[in-house]
């Protein structure tokens, strides 16, 4: 009886022995975790077979008992998916919806449109279907424009407006700052701007106009600064919302405000101070970036549409379509024509009756318009850099440029027939261009 109970003892121990060797004998077990059906463990197996469970295989058999001392022994050395997005490497052409997903650059561009000017996805498309030029030009050889000169830093943030007067050029800018500048020409015939004033201003200016020896500029804080020549300065209180569009009609300063007021402001007799006369606030597409008066007629650019309000009764009279935000303004042969911030345009007569329709430019968005006596031309400023030119007064498409990289066009001011006009941008960079011919 001794005898046999030893053998029983034997027996056991040569079983334990066999179960520490099954994972290397393709044998199959139970445990936490599942063996790639080879034999071999995984690691999470592997951790399992630390606490006495093995993984499973296909052969037969129990892995990693209870009294495994290596529990890495036979460790599937192949590679396994990690679940982990963070170590999990992404991929860039998944496949969704039958086509490869789209590329854009860091400023949120299709690159199939901006590459080729289709892009397979179409309106789903997640990205801006606009072209953007890979470097900014010096000239435009089609039209025979080219840049006299560049100041980088010239005002230390965006530029929003310039006007020119007798005096020079003036610009205002985000970076709360009035400055003058004036052209002298250099040796190889090219121009450059030099600053020869500088006024710091209490808030950022908007809008700029200079008339009748006033400067007049519009505050993000709603008052408008008016400078005059003779050194007096008077601060107009009355928006509470930044100041957008300001322009001079028969001696009356009027201002469009975000506040989606219209003020009209007169000299008070005898103080050579501006007071508010009339208030128009009914019918207001929203808050305003633009005016301009042709005929009888006020026309107010929102960002809800365009309306139009008839200076005698000082009423809207008309809403026209469509209603999407109007970014600028220009008057050509008594018509108004209207840059829209999807980047389309639309020419009214003085009647607001539609004479023409201009899809979306490829460029994209509108920020400002110009223009040209030189062709004549007419200037569109967008949101990536670029300049589209058309021409007058077909109203056809002609080209477009990369003005700059990286930055919007916030402002064009064109100087008259010579055909010179400047550009501002949104990082406070001023540019002196020209176009020179008929």
């Amino acid at each position: 009886a001794q005898y046999k109970r030893i053998q029983v003892l034997t027996d056991c121990a040569s079983s334990h022995s066999c179960h520490r060797l099954a994972p290397h004998m393709g044998n199959k077990g139970r445990g936490r975790g599942r063996g790639r059906g080879d034999g071999h463990w995984t690691w999470s197996a592997a951790g399992a077979g630390a606490r006495g469970r093995g993984g499973r295989g296909r052969g037969g058999g129990r892995s990693g008992g209870p009294g495994s001392r290596d529990p890495f022994a036979g460790h599937d050395t192949a590679k396994h998916r990690v679940k982990d997005r963070h170590l999990k490497p992404q991929r860039k052409g998944k496949v969704k919806s039958g086509f490869k997903e789209e590329k854009r650059s860091t400023d949120g561009v299709c690159y199939d449109f901006n590459k080729t000017g289709h892009c397979p996805r179409g309106a789903s498309c997640r990205f801006q279907h606009v072209v953007v030029g890979a470097t900014q030009v010096l000239k435009v050889d089609e039209e025979s424009i080219g840049r006299h000169c560049e100041i980088v830093g010239a005002h230390g943030q965006g530029i929003q407006a310039i006007s020119m007067s007798q005096q020079g050029i003036y610009t205002a800018s985000l970076d709360k700052s009035l400055k003058r500048w004036k052209p002298v020409p250099k040796p190889d015939g090219r121009m450059e701007l030099q600053n020869d004033l500088q006024i710091p201003l209490k808030d950022s200016c908007y809008a700029l106009l200079f008339q009748d020896g006033w400067l007049f500029c519009g505050m993000w804080d709603g008052s408008i600064i008016a400078y005059s020549q003779d050194g007096s300065n008077h601060s107009l209180q009355g928006h509470s919302r930044r100041v957008n569009a300001l322009l001079v009609h028969q001696s009356v300063l009027i201002s469009g405000s975000a506040d989606k007021d219209v003020r009209l402001w007169q000299m008070t007799p005898g103080s050579n101070g501006f007071s508010c006369t009339h208030t128009i606030s009914e019918s207001m597409p929203g808050a305003i970036n633009r005016l301009h008066v042709i005929g009888e007629h006020l026309f107010v650019g929102g960002v809800s549409g365009l309306a139009m309000c008839n200076l005698t009764s000082l009423s809207v009279t008309k809403i026209l379509p469509p209603t999407k935000s109007v970014a600028a303004f220009l008057e050509f042969q008594g018509h108004i024509i209207v840059g829209y911030a999807d980047g389309s345009l639309r020419i009214f007569d003085a009647a607001g009756t539609l004479k023409t329709d201009l899809k979306p430019l490829a460029a994209g968005p509108i920020v400002a318009l110009g223009g040209l006596e030189s062709g004549p031309r007419v200037l569109v400023g967008h949101a990536k850099g670029q300049v589209s030119i058309i021409t007058l007064p077909s109203f056809e498409f002609k080209t477009q440029f990369q003005a700059i990289l990286g930055s919007r066009v916030e402002a064009i001011q064109c100087a008259g027939h010579d055909g010179i006009f400047l550009l501002g941008f949104s990082n406070g960079t001023l540019h002196l261009w020209q176009r020179v011919g008929t």
